[in-house]
């Protein structure tokens, strides 16, 4: 399982009795990572911006989608030709409650060296598990409510417009499963087979397209073939084969077909696997081994 989130056992929490430290609220927890999810920073792991708070954090995203239409011939309106999701922004609120003035203006500056930088990068939030979103943060005016005191709003431009999960597919559940993330009532997803003919679940709001969209996609087949291998998603019609025979590992990374690390594009039909949402039939020829599909889930909001 991932580690995302700080392992303290003294993180910020709403006061209680007698309670002269913790604030009135329950602070949002966020985490950044520049490596694709592999690795989180905590706010919380942070020394510099102890006691810089998140009491809001985004809320439930519009997903701001363009459509590409096309006007043919003398046919009445336009049709619809490929649709994508646009940039958006995200509103986050930071407070911070120091000793003095000099304390609150370098917690202030320390908040804005964790969160702007020249790259984008990944951010997570605690009340939103297991979604992340990647892009760059720009820091609004600092308001002090006195000298020691300031609120600040920070705006993220999700660059992708889409919230993508932190793990993979092979990962799942521990880091896919989320709020509202698709789950199909009485089935426990499974992305790793050994047999013939199974069931994929895309439980992403988008189709899995790593040829159009880029989207992440990994087959990996791990045995032998006496030839002609043939993969066939039943549900969008995608086809795969690979002609010659092979014991290891055949894997389609994206587009790219490997064997044992080296590609083999012409030994196959140069087929592309993509994913409708939700359940997807597979049937697999002329293969005894293990075939794992490696794909993060991509969600609207």
């Amino acid at each position: 399982m991932i580690q995302v989130f700080s392992k303290r056992d003294d993180k910020p929490h709403h006061y209680g009795f007698a309670d002269m430290v913790n604030p009135p609220f329950d602070p949002i927890e966020f985490a950044i990572s520049i490596d694709e999810g592999k690795t989180w920073t905590s706010c919380y792991d942070v020394p510099s911006i102890d006691g810089v708070l998140c009491y809001r954090a985004p809320d439930v995203q519009v997903a701001k989608r363009t459509d590409n239409t096309k006007k043919l011939g003398l046919s009445d309106g336009s049709r619809l030709m490929s649709t994508t999701y646009d940039s958006r922004q995200l509103k986050i609120e930071l407070m911070y409650n120091g000793i003095n003035e000099k304390d609150a203006m370098l917690a202030f500056e320390a908040a804005q060296r964790f969160l702007v930088a020249r790259d984008p990068y990944w951010i997570t939030f605690s009340n939103w598990s297991n979604r992340m979103y990647y892009g760059t943060a720009s820091m609004g005016e600092v308001t002090y409510s006195d000298e020691r005191h300031w609120t600040c709003e920070v705006t993220f431009t999700d660059l992708i417009g889409l919230s993508r999960s932190i793990g993979t597919s092979q990962q799942y559940p521990d880091d896919v499963w989320g709020v509202n993330s698709n789950l199909p009532e009485e089935i426990d997803p499974q992305y790793t087979f050994t047999n013939s003919d199974f069931d994929v679940y895309n439980l992403s709001d988008v189709l899995i397209d790593p040829e159009r969209r880029g989207h992440q996609f990994k087959l990996i087949c791990q045995g032998q073939s006496s030839g002609n291998l043939k993969i066939t998603n039943k549900t969008t019609g995608d086809v795969l084969t690979k002609a010659s025979a092979f014991n290891g590992t055949f894997v389609l990374d994206g587009v790219n077909p490997k064997l044992n690390n080296e590609g083999c594009l012409l030994d196959t039909n140069c087929g592309v696997l993509t994913l409708e949402i939700g359940k997807n039939e597979f049937h697999i020829e002329n293969f005894a081994g293990k075939v794992m599909f490696d794909f993060p889930m991509w969600w609207l909001s």
